[in-house]
């Protein structure tokens, strides 16, 4: 799904930021829901109160930090946020910005795998959730490395790339955290929950207060 939205981002032209709010209030409004309904109280069942917060906060910290220390950890929020000199910076800095958006896809990979293992099934809630979100993910990571002065072809490579972490991390959860006791599984999972709502709360603030009066450098860039 990154890779079909990254598809799509590299061809968009000027106007394409009404569509592509439309996805990403789609996108995380689903991963709320699934957050919420799923992933918290499925993490909740093998844990106490102070486990579970710890590891729901745990999440939100690391999250937050990667955002206010590397970069942006969401695409699709610093896409409203990126003038043009916050562009001219990434291109100057691309490494930090596509070594945070791998810590992101790396922990949706994670949710994937923890959430079937705690299921004792295929969680296909957590699955369809991630796999949304991707979609506007990849748009708004293509958007931002061409604004940063990328070519669209390498723009989009760059971003399949980047999004191959999601197996990554999958790939960490099969052969590392498979057979772990509940607990622990429940912590790791209430830490990407954690780190799902900072994601879905920091996008839906980041569009309430900026698309009213959001820039146009990254589309016009694009165009």
């Amino acid at each position: 799904m990154a890779i079909i939205g990254g598809g799509l981002g590299a061809g968009l032209t000027k106007g394409s930021e009404r569509r592509l709010n439309i996805l990403v209030y789609t996108a995380m409004g689903v991963l709320l829901l699934v957050t919420v309904g799923d992933i918290l109280p499925d993490a909740k069942a093998d844990l106490t109160w102070p486990e579970f917060l710890l590891g729901a906060a745990s999440g939100m910290v690391l999250f937050w930090a990667v955002s206010k220390y590397i970069y942006h950890i969401c695409p699709a929020c610093a896409v409203h946020t990126f003038d043009n000199a916050a562009l001219a910076r990434l291109g100057q800095t691309a490494v930090l910005f596509m070594v945070a958006l791998g810590i992101h896809a790396t922990m949706d990979g994670l949710a994937v795998v923890i959430g079937d293992e705690i299921a004792g099934r295929a969680n296909i809630g957590v699955l369809v959730a991630v796999s949304i979100h991707k979609l506007p993910e990849g748009m708004a990571l293509v958007l931002l490395l061409i604004g940063a002065g990328y070519t669209r072809t390498r723009a989009f490579w760059l971003t399949v790339g980047i999004e191959m972490m999601t197996e990554f991390g999958a790939l960490v959860g099969v052969l590392f955290l498979r057979g772990l006791p509940p607990v622990w599984l429940g912590i790791i999972f209430a830490h990407v929950g954690g780190g799902f709502l900072y994601l879905v709360g920091t996008t839906l603030n980041s569009f309430r207060i900026l698309a009213p009066h959001s820039h146009n450098n990254v589309h016009e860039r694009a165009g």
